[in-house]
């Protein structure tokens, strides 16, 4: 989808390109909201948002504007919106594994198998989004109708590209919200270290990781937490699933209940850790892609078993040298992969079917 404009009339088009949509994008919401009315009636949980609101507003205005054309869009309320979009913050609701490799001083790859339950797959979408007021940058990004810029993953026309994982932490407070920061990112930055600095400027509501990448080569991961923020760098890999793991978030995560979610994710950590050690001798696509297709293994990343809490409804990698999105829509394992690219600025996006590998 290629969405044109203000922020605003960026928000407003998701609809506009897919009114068959409109109704299913606001059952969903109200669907998801209704499970937890009781959690989101409390007084708690009403300043929070009201809070959220607030700090949005004032730290990424754009952003704002963005759910604002969402909400007319679909016909749903903002504080409907907020509510949907903070479900993550208190709520075991994805998982996600991410990766980025870095190769060379202009070689900087991104992966990410996109973990959600499988009824999300349907408003799922790559979208190109382009501001006039962005003097000629372009994002390309895999995200949901009802959801902002960036809503899992994208990369910008400098070639800075991020993606996200689920973390389940008891450090939560009033701060930016990690979708809303991802498209602030995109916007604002052309490089890794000018995120970086972004982000220790922010205060943040917690809950999450952000894998970073550059066309110069540099990759990051950053443990997000309301107190504490913990920045990993590498000049070869890095891996983020489902859990904290630096010692100063390590302890903040939420275990109560969640052995098997916590299992789970530190065996997709080891399985994905081991496997970019062997291909990143000789890295290529297909042997990332494969990489993201494996599920037979104990740690396998492409997950639709029975006993997965979460499916794999799509499958992600970013190459920023070229600014290219190779991506699954569907069970990395089983589907049809393809090429996005921004690499011409002449075009919006060039779309190309690619085999299975």
């Amino acid at each position: 989808m290629i969405l044109k404009g203000s922020p605003y009339e960026r928000g407003l088009l998701q609809a506009g390109l897919c009114p068959e949509m409109i109704g299913p994008v606001r059952e969903n919401v109200h669907l998801q909201l209704g499970k937890y009315q009781q959690l989101l009636q409390s007084d708690k949980a009403k300043g929070y948002l009201e809070e959220q609101i607030r700090i949005t507003g004032e730290l990424f205005p754009d952003v704002f504007e963005e759910v604002k054309g969402i909400s007319k869009g679909f016909d749903l309320r903002m504080i409907d919106l907020f509510r949907f979009y903070h479900l993550r913050i208190l709520l075991d609701m994805d998982g996600c594994t991410s990766w980025a490799v870095s190769l060379s001083s202009k070689q900087a790859v991104v992966g990410k198998n996109r973990d959600l339950a499988d009824e999300n797959q349907i408003f799922q979408r790559v979208f190109v989004h382009h501001d006039p007021d962005w003097q000629g940058k372009k994002i390309l990004s895999l995200g949901s109708l009802g959801a902002p810029c960036a809503y899992s993953s994208g990369i910008n026309s400098q070639g800075f590209c991020l993606a996200d994982t689920n973390i389940l932490t008891t450090d939560h407070g009033s701060g930016a919200c990690r979708y809303f920061l991802m498209p602030f990112l995109l916007t604002t930055c052309d490089n890794v270290d000018q995120a970086l600095e972004k982000i220790s400027d922010l205060p943040h509501a917690g809950g999450g990781s952000l894998a970073l990448a550059d066309s110069h080569g540099k990759i990051a991961v950053v443990e997000l937490g309301h107190h504490h923020l913990n920045t990993q760098k590498s000049t070869r890999w890095l891996v983020k699933t489902n859990h904290f793991t630096s010692a100063e978030l390590g302890p903040s995560n939420l275990k109560a209940g969640r052995q098997s979610s916590i299992k789970n994710s530190e065996d997709r950590l080891s399985f994905t850790k081991r496997k970019i050690s062997v291909i990143y001798r000789d890295f290529d696509l297909d042997k990332a892609i494969e990489m993201m297709k494996s599920h037979d293994q104990e740690g396998g990343i492409c997950r639709h078993h029975d006993e997965d809490t979460s499916t794999t409804i799509s499958g992600a990698v970013y190459t920023c040298g070229n600014r290219k999105l190779y991506f699954s829509d569907g069970n990395p394992c089983d589907s049809l992969w393809y090429e996005f690219s921004l690499s011409n600025d002449k075009n919006d996006n060039i779309r190309n079917q690619i085999f299975k590998i």
